[in-house]
């Protein structure tokens, strides 16, 4: 996004920037259940006991799926104090806003889609997860352009790109 973004215009640039932490805490919040619950999974089918590994890969996207969400809800309750903390100033706050508040909504598949990338790789899976999480990736290279500059949705096409690009990643892995 960074660099679509930053041939709008620098508060757009700045936008990101400072959205960037809350990505990185929803991102984090995805590995902290995908590695947990991915360890005990790889455990439990080494012994053979596959109904437990299937209920620790139920638990751990629940978990982050609904961490996930609670991320969303407060984070658009608060979201412009959010973005003040974060160092959003009154030039970058309304750009910072419409960013951060669409990437929001998508927090519960981002975070579901990073437990699922790692759940698979404990389980050995690698390549399936790399398919998965590079779909989302390619998406976002094609769909940013198309929406910031041929729709003309500036700051909010870039975060619309990233939010359809997490969300089909989600669904990816968790068909997989």
């Amino acid at each position: 996004d960074t660099y679509y973004v930053g041939q709008i215009n620098t508060q757009s640039t700045a936008a990101v920037g400072i959205s960037f932490s809350i990505m990185t805490i929803i991102q984090a919040i995805g590995f902290f259940f995908g590695h947990g619950s991915g360890n005990y999974i790889s455990r439990m089918l080494g012994a053979k006991r596959t109904d437990e590994a299937k209920y620790m890969a139920a638990t751990g996207l629940v978990g982050s799926v609904t961490f996930g969400l609670a991320v969303a809800v407060v984070g658009l309750a608060f979201l412009s104090d959010i973005c003040i903390f974060l160092g959003s100033t009154e030039t970058i706050l309304p750009y910072t806003e419409r960013y951060l508040g669409i990437i929001l909504v998508g927090a519960p598949f981002m975070t579901g889609a990073f437990t699922l990338n790692n759940q698979m790789r404990f389980q050995g899976n690698a390549k399936y997860a790399m398919y998965g999480i590079l779909s989302g990736v390619v998406l976002n290279v094609v769909l940013a352009p198309i929406l910031i500059f041929y729709f003309c949705l500036g700051i909010t096409g870039a975060a619309v790109a990233t939010l359809v690009s997490q969300t089909m990643s989600f669904f990816i892995l968790f068909n997989m």
